[in-house]
């Protein structure tokens, strides 16, 4: 059985790197783990909790923008142990014909600055 700190350890063997987020308030404590490939794509955890996380692969599009709702061609919610697992053990390589590469609609959960946030609804 996995854990939290297995799941970590795992992005991290897997070139994932912690990325710094502003600190605000009512995301404190938060994680974002990034991995870059081959362009055009990017793979994402972002850990709000234990219980709480949400990876997701993105087609980047004019470099990285973390605050961009766009262009997600996959992602998961729950646990950091299961994200985690789904991206690593599921989630074909992007150079797969079985990766996924469509763009989705957002998520609605991901993080997203509260200015960005105020212009998006506006």
């Amino acid at each position: 059985m996995w854990t939290s700190e297995d799941a970590l350890k795992e992005l991290a063997s897997r070139a994932f790197r912690l990325m710094p987020v502003p600190e605000i308030p009512e995301r404190e404590g938060l994680l974002l783990f990034t991995r870059a490939w081959d362009e055009p794509f990017s793979d994402e955890v972002i850990i709000r909790g234990e219980d709480d996380a949400t990876a997701c692969r993105r087609r980047l599009v004019d470099g990285v923008d973390f605050s961009d709702r766009n262009h997600f061609v996959w992602y998961t919610d729950g646990s950091v142990v299961e994200v985690v697992d789904e991206l690593i053990f599921h989630l074909p390589h992007p150079a797969n014909p079985r990766a996924p590469s469509a763009n989705l609609p957002s998520p609605g959960n991901l993080w997203v600055s509260p200015g960005l946030r105020a212009q998006m609804s506006s």
